[in-house]
């Protein structure tokens, strides 16, 4: 699998390209007051409303809802045309990396579901994140943002 390295909360990990439109840098963001704890704000890209999510709150790891006016985004091809976009604050975006085969991770280690498991690229371990699943609660549920608290 061809994924997109980048780090977040202090680890690595990668997603697969074929999820990802673009990588935002200093991606202004607007806080929402009643937004759910995973969603850090809205963002505008070129006339677009994009819901910018907590990965580390996604991952029941806690997360920070205070965000710096620009955080880095990696955001989300839409599933159709029109459709909502969302995207993920990470700390720094990485480069394109070729994953070895995918080692799924044992069900209590699979945080919420969102980690497709271990990869290893050039002697480095990646949490390989599991895009088609964010994807699906997010924008397939009807609940929004927060249908991926669940």
């Amino acid at each position: 699998m061809r994924g997109l390295s980048f780090l977040a909360e202090g680890e690595l990990f990668a997603v697969d390209v074929a999820y990802v439109q673009k990588v935002a840098r200093r991606l202004a963001v607007t806080p929402v007051q009643a937004a759910p704890d995973v969603v850090i704000g809205l963002s505008n890209i070129k006339g677009r409303v994009i819901t910018v999510l907590d990965l580390a709150a996604l991952l029941g790891r806690g997360g920070n809802r205070e965000a710096a006016p620009f955080v880095n985004a990696i955001i989300f091809k839409p599933p159709t045309a029109g459709a909502d976009q969302m995207g993920l604050r990470i700390n720094v975006p990485g480069g394109l990396v070729e994953l070895d085969e995918i080692h799924p991770l044992p069900s209590e280690e699979n945080e919420k579901g969102l980690i497709s498991g271990i990869a290893e690229a050039d002697h480095v371990l990646y949490r390989v994140i599991d895009a088609s699943s964010i994807i699906r609660r997010f924008f397939e549920s009807g609940a929004g943002p927060a249908e991926l608290e669940k």
